[in-house]
Parts: C-alpha cells; structure tokens; sequence
C-alpha cells in the first residue's frame, strides 16, 4: 500500500477483448474494496468510463506478425517508455498487463527496477506452450503472478519454470448467451438435406489474415456450388473490416450475408450446420457454441524461417484443451480448396461421424474450462491479496 486509503491500479491493455477484462477485474475489485480504484495506464474507452485516462491509443500496441512489429519498432519503443515513466509516477499499488505480451514484459521489467515492492501481475499468458517457451523463465524478472485463462497454462508455466500461475477461467466458458446456443443445437433434431446447409465463414480479425484465407476460402465455396450444394454463407465480422470484407466477396458466386454485431454473430452460430474460420479464439468459441468447425493458419510470411521454433502440436485451442485432434486443421501449404470443401462436406453428411465426434469433444472441452467464480471475481481476488487488502 502507498499510504492512502484508495487503491491506485495500473493497467495496460493493448486490445479490445483483454480490456473487456481489466473492466471485469476493476468491476469486482470495486466490489470487493467498496469503492472504485483510481486507474493509471493504457486503455480503450470501456476502461476511461471507469476514470482511466490512456497514456496513449491502445490500438497502437494490438498488433501482431514480425512484419507488423518492425514497421512501427520506433514508435512501440516510444509507448514502452511514456508508459513504464506514467506508471512509476503513478507509484501504483499493483500493476496488471493484459495481453500485449512483449510490450508489456518490456514495461515490466523497467517498472520492477524503479518499483521493486510493487506487484506486478500479467493476465493473460502468453502462449509459451506453442512458441518461445524460454519466455516462460524470464517472465520472473517481470511479473510476481500470471492469470491464465486457458485451464492448462498453470501446469505448463511451472514445468517451464515460470512465475506463480492461477487459472481463472476464460470469458466464453461462462458467457450466457454462448451457453443458450450450445443448449439450442443439443435439442437440435439433425439435418434433412445434406446438399442444402449454412456455412459461417469467419476469415479473422486481422486484415493480413482477411487477405490471406478469403481467396481460399471462396474457391473452396465454389466448389462446394459446382457440386450441387445449395448452400447459404454468414460472415460475422467487425465493424472495421466490413468494408474491406464485403469488396473481397462481392463477386462471390454465393453472396455472404455478413454481419458486424454480437448478437448477430451469436444468431449464425445457432442456424450454422459448419464453420470454416481462421485459426484463434473464434474456434474455440465455435467448439463452446457446438458448431463442428474447420480451423486454418497461415504463418505471418517473415516467421515462416522460424517454424521449427513452434513447439505446439496443434494451433486450436479445442485440440490443446482437450488433449485431442477434436478440430481439423489446415496450415499454409495445406490450406487448399478441394481439402476444405471435401471436409466441409464430410461434416455435413446426413449422420456425420465426424460430427458427431466433435461434438462429443466439444463437450468434454466445456466440462474442462468450468469454474465456479466469474473470472474477473478470480483474478481481483489473487490481486488484491498480492496487496494485502483483501475485503
């Protein structure tokens, strides 16, 4: 504590979904203590309605990809310095970095020289378990705790000698409304065309991956068309790539329905027979949602020599939960039409067994990421008992 008898936090949260949960976090703490922290850091609006006032425009930190980094390193070397000097002015009685794992290691480590006794707490662990797993043991020299959400971090932090790991539990194992259309699609009596289905298309959240998988994913769709398929196309997607997506499928031969908002993307995953979606959160929110899912990644052109490096042996989150190839994946080179419309079709087979089969996985992942306290209650707990002023 720094001597008053308000909590001063410190908060760096580089993108949307981390800052959805620093709101969480600041919510229960607030709940906890009886009155709401004063905030000092790095965040979006949700945040500044909670009295954060941003040292700078987190879009600026959410980026990922070597290409993206070395194109703007001078200006992510200035944040990282306006940053960590706002924070020990700040003298905060705890700081909590929400993804943005470089950045905020990079913050980190010079706030824990200048502030040595202040707990420095990392939400979000970064994926050592799939690359870099060295990042793991140096975290030490920056963070006191991690707070994961994926259940298996703990037991991989320590085998890899990281810091104290607590899995709180993720945002889309409790989340309602996912929750009411996973318990819509198990009453779901089955399909009665095989040839006539919906696909949801969800090609990122990032333009470099929009450009990347949309050719592919249209060809594969063409395909499907040519082989007497009727098939209706959702794409739920932000509204900052909207325009982008809606040129890129103009003259598809099956015109996508596409759509920008929560609600709207919830209502495709309760109509859609199959998933065809970049490989990240989506798939696992898919696999929460029961929606058999056909995962696909492709490498950031400059990691492509880096490869070998990657240490996971599958890049879908339902596959790595559950200790099991649940999802089919595609990767780079095996990211190719007639593979993505074969499988589509097997998925959508009148008594799939391949759906089947993951929907059964699908259960077995939502069994495994339960808790019995909301993630953000979690991780004010843990924070403010590294402070000493639990409620």
């Amino acid at each position: 504590m720094t001597g008053k008898n308000r909590l001063t936090l410190a908060i760096v949260a580089g993108e949307q979904s981390g800052e959805n949960l620093a709101v969480d976090l600041v919510e229960a703490v607030t709940r906890r203590t009886g009155e709401p922290p004063d905030l000092v850091g790095v965040g979006g609006h949700r945040l500044g309605e909670l009295g954060l006032e941003s040292v700078f425009d987190p879009a600026e930190i959410a980026i990922t990809g070597v290409s993206a980094v070395i194109a703007t390193l001078p200006r992510l070397i200035l944040r990282i310095q306006q940053t960590t000097r706002a924070i020990i002015n700040a003298r905060p009685d705890a700081v909590v970095f929400v993804d943005s794992p470089d950045f905020s290691h990079r913050v980190g480590q010079r706030v824990r020289e200048a502030l040595p006794d202040t707990p420095l707490i990392k939400y979000v662990a970064p994926t050592v378990w799939a690359w870099r797993p060295d990042r793991a043991r140096k975290m030490g020299a920056a963070f006191d705790h991690v707070l994961a959400i994926l259940p298996f971090e703990p037991e991989v932090m320590r085998q890899l000698s990281g810091p104290e790991t607590h899995y709180v539990g993720h945002p889309l194992a409790i989340d309602p409304k996912l929750a009411a259309v996973w318990a819509e699609r198990q009453q779901d009596g089955g399909r009665a065309d095989r040839n006539r289905f919906r696909l949801v298309v969800l090609p990122g959240s990032r333009r470099g991956e929009v450009s990347s998988l949309l050719p592919d994913f249209e060809a594969a769709v063409d395909l499907l068309h040519e082989r007497g398929n009727d098939i209706a196309i959702d794409i739920p997607t932000l509204p900052r790539l909207e325009r982008e997506i809606r040129n890129r499928t103009a003259s598809w031969r099956v015109a996508p329905r596409i759509t920008t908002t929560p609600d709207e993307k919830l209502e495709a995953f309760r109509n859609a027979d199959v998933a065809l979606a970049a490989s990240g959160t989506v798939v696992l929110e898919l696999a929460l949602a029961g929606v058999p899912v056909i995962s696909c990644y492709r490498t950031d052109p400059l990691m492509k020599p880096f490869l070998s490096l990657i240490t996971t042996w599958s890049a879908a989150l339902p596959n790595i939960i559950s200790d099991r190839p649940i999802v089919p994946e595609y990767i780079n080179e095996m990211i190719r039409p007639g593979m993505l419309a074969r499988r589509i079709e097997e998925l959508v087979a009148e008594d799939s067994i391949a759906a089947t089969l993951q929907r059964r996985g699908f259960a077995d992942v939502r069994d495994i990421m339960m808790v019995d306290t909301p993630p953000g209650e979690k991780a004010a707990e843990i924070v403010l008992n590294a402070i000493g002023k639990m409620a």
